[in-house]
């Protein structure tokens, strides 16, 4: 007899199988993302969070989103390391050569003006929601020309673009004058654009603010023909910082992954890479869509967000829940998790019993039963919102009616029988029922079908030995098929509970939550508060108790069924 061969496994001896180019490779792996994942992380922290160390950054940002929004451009100018506060203060200036235009800022007003500032060809634009501002100077400031200027115009160092600038159409070479300063004690970069493309034409520096003696200009060349316009160059430019903080996640995420392919590639053998290589795919996704959305969903709650919001985001601490538990919000809180509660309860109920007794029905193998069972079943697979849409035929509802409409349908079809119909879905105290009525549509086929399979795997022997026993049709079904169907019931109420919680297209598209907030269920809040009321982050704040009531309620149904479902056929 042969001896068997002992083979030994040495924890490192699939490591020392892979060779120095793979783990190279997979220290470069490891090294980029973990770059890219601090790029992401700073996008993060800075454009969604907002933290305290990125709060002059953050403000810039979104100072020049603002900007760009206002004007219909896009993201434009650069970083000043010294903030708003930073720029350069403009009070006078001329064009020479193929065209001649003075613009004087002493011959403007204090204070903002909704119009643009005009000289001639020179002018400081102004958008509808970002102005042109004349201020005043603290010091008097002399010009070599002899003119002594009170006041200015201040172009600001963040998110400077051809709206925040001194702009100029000119009919051939020229020269632009310059008298400017500085808003800071260090020279800054006056640079002249080319208004079409964008590109750097001329740049020269400004003094510094307090510069003793009198202000001579400084002097831009025109070289051709086009419309032209000044500002203020700052240190970085804006628009990939700004993509930087809007991709933030993505970017976290593929150094995330890129960190991950380096490390396994540094333990295990090329050939095994290929498993991972087809998980990570569907892994990006769950993490992206799934897990970052509630993620961000809390970040949101604990902010002033509004889908009209622009500008930057402040955190107000937990002041969206103090208006959800004690503020106005707390009356429709209570209200709308209560009339989710009922139709939560009408649904299941509907589903469990109306499936049961349908399959009870419905359990013959024969044709004209097979033809029934597809007719019942076929709601299930047409559209919620097309379904609404017939329904509020069916039913009263001057949406789809029109005002001088007076019944629906079925209000019709009862008045052939002398029976005088409610109004479904105007009447406060019938709303409910009248989404209820397309719920019940839709949703006994569907239970009926899973029943009657569960029903089919049942050993029709139960039954003959309870039939020989003598019990009859009722005692059979009460102590044979419905505990057996227990675990299918379970299932069944599950899902139908999450889904009945999570109620939407059905109330929106028939009532909208009215009337009043007879069908105000809890997602319809939700969708009002966020899109309707322009409040995202108390929507967020709804959204997130919502789903920690869910979440519990769905883990108690589980523990109770772990203890009393019966899963042996």
């Amino acid at each position: 007899m042969k001896n068997a061969a002992l083979t030994i496994h040495h924890p490192g001896g699939e490591r020392r199988l892979i060779s120095p180019l793979q783990r190279g490779v997979g220290l470069a792996l490891i090294i980029l993302g973990l770059l890219i994942m601090l790029v992401g992380l700073f996008g993060y922290l800075a454009g969604d969070w907002q933290i305290g160390p990125f709060a002059d950054l953050t403000d810039q940002v979104f100072i020049a989103r603002e900007v760009a929004i206002s004007a219909g451009t896009k993201v434009t100018g650069a970083f000043d390391m010294e903030g708003e506060e930073s720029g350069m203060h403009v009070f006078y200036a001329a064009l020479s050569g193929a065209d001649e235009s003075v613009i004087n800022v002493e011959e403007f007003d204090l204070g903002e003006t909704k119009k643009a500032l005009k000289g001639g060809s020179l002018q400081f634009p102004a958008t509808k929601d970002r102005t042109t501002q004349v201020i005043a100077e603290e010091n008097p400031v002399t010009l070599d020309s002899g003119l002594t200027v009170t006041k200015s115009v201040k172009f600001p160092g963040a998110g400077s673009s051809k709206y925040r600038s001194l702009k100029m159409t000119v009919e051939g070479p020229c020269e632009l004058r310059l008298y400017a300063l500085s808003s800071t004690e260090h020279e800054r970069r006056a640079v002249l654009y080319n208004s079409l493309n964008g590109q750097e034409v001329d740049t020269v520096m400004v003094p510094a603010s307090g510069t003793a003696g009198a202000l001579a200009p400084v002097t831009l060349h025109i070289p051709a023909s086009g419309t032209y316009y000044v500002s203020v160059k700052g240190d970085i430019p804006i628009a990939p910082v700004s993509a930087i903080m809007n991709y933030a996640v993505m970017i976290l995420l593929l150094g995330l992954v890129l960190v991950l392919n380096g490390i396994m590639m540094r333990i295990q053998q090329w050939e095994r890479m290929k498993d991972l290589f087809f998980v990570e795919p569907a892994l990006l996704l769950f993490l992206l869509f799934v897990y970052y959305p509630v993620i961000d969903l809390i970040r949101i709650s604990f902010t002033n967000m509004s889908v009209l919001t622009t500008g930057k985001q402040e955190f107000v601490g937990w002041a969206n829940f103090d208006w959800m538990f004690n503020g106005a919000g707390k009356r429709y809180f209570w209200e709308s998790l209560k009339i989710t509660a009922v139709y939560m309860f009408w649904e299941v109920l509907i589903t469990l019993v109306g499936g049961m007794l349908l399959a009870l029905l419905f359990n013959r193998m024969t044709r004209a039963f097979n033809a029934m069972r597809a007719i019942v079943f076929m709601p299930k697979y047409i559209a919620v919102s097309t379904s609404a849409v017939v329904f509020q035929w069916i039913l009263y509802s001057t949406i789809a009616t029109g005002i001088g409409q007076s019944e629906g349908i079925l209000n019709y079809a009862l008045s052939l029988f002398g029976i005088q119909g409610p109004h479904w879905l105007i009447d406060a105290s019938t709303a409910l029922t009248g989404v209820l009525i397309l719920t019940a549509w839709r949703v006994v086929g569907y239970a009926m079908m899973i029943y009657l399979s569960a029903m089919k795997g049942i050993s029709q022997d139960y039954y003959e030995a309870a039939a020989i026993d003598g019990a009859d049709g009722v005692q059979r079904f009460r102590f044979i098929t419905v505990p057996l169907l227990a675990p299918t019931t379970l299932f069944l109420f599950v899902t139908t509970f999450i889904a009945s919680m999570k109620v939407f297209q059905s109330v929106d598209v028939m009532t909208g939550g009215g009337p009043g907030t007879s069908t105000n269920v809890m997602v319809q809040w939700i969708y009002n508060l966020t899109f309707k009321d322009f409040h995202t982050a108390r929507g967020a704040a709804v959204s997130l108790v919502f789903f920690v009531i869910l979440l519990v309620c769905t883990a108690a149904t589980m523990r109770f069924s772990n203890r009393n479902v019966n899963y042996d056929a």
